[in-house]
Parts: C-alpha cells; structure tokens; sequence
C-alpha cells in the first residue's frame, strides 16, 4: 500500500543535511535528495497544489505548513523513517511533526505524487480535528486516504473477493493493529477500509465523507458524527458493511453480479498464463530430448541430410 498513518515520533532535521535541496512554497518545505532525477521546481508546484486538492475534498479544511522528504533510495528512507516502518511502506506521514516521508523510484513520478496525497489526507485530517481533542478509527483515517488518493486497482477486487469467499475479512474495530499485520493482510485491511468509505457515501450521500470531518471539527465524538451521517451506531454501520462485503465481492455475487466480470477475466488471465507457462515447459523438455536435427523445419532436415551424406 502506498502510505502509513504513524504516531512514529520524527526528529526535527535529518542530522547530516548535505546532499538534500530545500526548496519552499507556500508554507511548504521540501527537502529532496539532490541525487535525484526527478525536477524539483515542477515537484514543489505540484504537492502545493495535491495539498489544496486534498483540503478541498475533506470538506475545505485548513491548509497547514508542511515538511515533505523525498528519499532517493531505500536506504535514505529507511534511515528518515529510523527504520520503524514494515517493508511494504513507501510513504509515512508523522501528524504530529506536519512531516511526511516519500519514497521515489526511478521513473514514478505519478506514484510518488498519488502516495503525497495519500500522506497529505492523513495530515490534513489531523490537523483538521485534533484542535477539538478528537481522533478518528484507523478505517476511517486510512479510507480517506485511498479515497482521496484513487487507489483501487483490479487485483484489489480480487484480493477481496478471495477474502470474502475464504470467509478472511478483516473486521474495522482490528485496522487499528494494521501495523502488526504482515504485508498481504495490510494490504487487505486498507482495501476494506477503502470500501468502508464507499459504503459510508452509499449510506450517508455524496457529501458523506465531507459532512462527518464537519462534525468532528465541531468538537463531536466519532460515534456520534458516524450516526448523524449514516443512522447507524458502530456496531451496526460494521455488520451492514460486511453484508454489503460479502453481497458484492462474495461467492454469490459471482454467479449473480453483472459487476463480477472483473473476475473472470482476472481468472482467465491467470488461467492463460498458467497454461502458456506448462506449454513452454513442455516445449523445453521436448526440445531436450530431441536430437540437434530433429528441432529443425523438415526441409532443412532433409538438406542438410543430404549435403552430410554426400
């Protein structure tokens, strides 16, 4: 997954900050390292502008300063992040400290910028409810994100309908321990927590997302924003959320959904492939049990025979 919420402490500075540029705009400072490929003028202007378009989207929230690292290699990043961070991360966001973490690979730039808004709804989010003593389920926090971010892809829907039909569904009330979990689970967690925000619009209209940080803002207990928006306590808004799980992405729904489509074709791709790779195997072994000639087109064959006969 793209991006972590950490309560991680990060120190202030990097310690040696030679070989990092800071360039700052706007309120927002980025040190990137100055081996990278990547332009950084161009890199500033566009997190500037991801960081209004993701306050814009929470419902027009305070854009505060923020201190952006850009990590070359996996190394630097491993050395900003005091190396606290699971192997499968490539940004973190520290609310506390304003500061995110990225990691670039050579030639994603899109990447990069999609794991910036990730990281930035994190920070905005906080810093949109914490002056009212307020927190949010790790769901909710990381939901928005990918929502914010347009983070679904097709092997997603598959990840979770595999789940859904192995009855492996994670529950909301355990995204909490997200940290803990290994990397196939984490990824599993943030997609449900990516549904869970669908299923919150579904319920609660198209300014769902929007209307319940409103609330928070106003000093509300998430339990309650939850109910005004959905109707629904906790435990409820849970339970409805897995039957809607299970109703689109379960078993049934593959014989019954016209939606389902994406599996199939996922499951014929796989079939496809599995079928090339033990042809070619086949292939192979055939070729190895055959004689330098035999491999060879019959009228070279029998040229070749001729011209070694003569």
């Amino acid at each position: 997954m793209a991006g972590l919420c950490s309560v991680l402490g990060f120190g202030q500075g990097y310690g040696d900050e030679s070989g990092w540029e800071t360039l700052e705009s706007e309120g927002l400072t980025l040190k990137i390292a100055q081996s990278n490929e990547i332009s950084t003028v161009g890199l500033l202007d566009s997190l500037v502008s991801l960081r209004a378009d993701v306050a814009g989207k929470l419902g027009h929230v305070p854009i505060p300063s923020v201190e952006i690292y850009v990590a070359s290699s996996e190394r630097d990043f491993r050395t900003l992040t005091k190396d606290r961070i699971p192997h499968w991360g490539i940004g973190v966001a520290y609310p506390q400290a304003m500061t995110m973490v990225l990691q670039y690979r050579a030639g994603q730039s899109a990447a990069l910028l999609q794991t910036a808004r990730h990281e930035f709804s994190h920070l905005l989010l906080h810093n949109a409810i914490v002056s009212a003593g307020n927190h949010v389920p790790t769901w909710f926090n990381e939901g928005v994100a990918m929502w914010v971010a347009k983070e679904w892809r097709l092997q997603q829907s598959f990840a979770v309908a595999l789940a859904a039909v192995r009855h492996g569904l994670v529950r909301l009330s355990a995204v909490d321990s997200v940290l803990t979990f290994d990397s196939s689970r984490a990824h599993l967690a943030y997609d449900q927590s990516y549904l869970a925000v669908l299923f919150l619009i579904h319920r609660g209209g198209e300014g769902a997302v929007e209307d319940l940080i409103a609330d928070l803002r106003d000093g509300t207990s998430f339990d309650v924003a939850l109910y005004r928006v959905t109707r629904q306590s906790p435990s409820a808004f849970e339970a409805e959320f897995a039957s809607y799980v299970a109703g689109r992405f379960g078993f049934r729904s593959l014989l019954t959904s016209g939606e389902a489509i994406w599996f199939y074709i996922v499951l014929l791709v796989m079939l496809v492939w599995v079928g090339v790779r033990i042809r070619n195997r086949a292939t192979l072994a055939q070729w190895e049990a055959e004689g330098p000639l035999d491999a060879l087109p019959l009228k070279l064959r029998a040229k070749l025979k001729r011209e070694r006969d003569l």
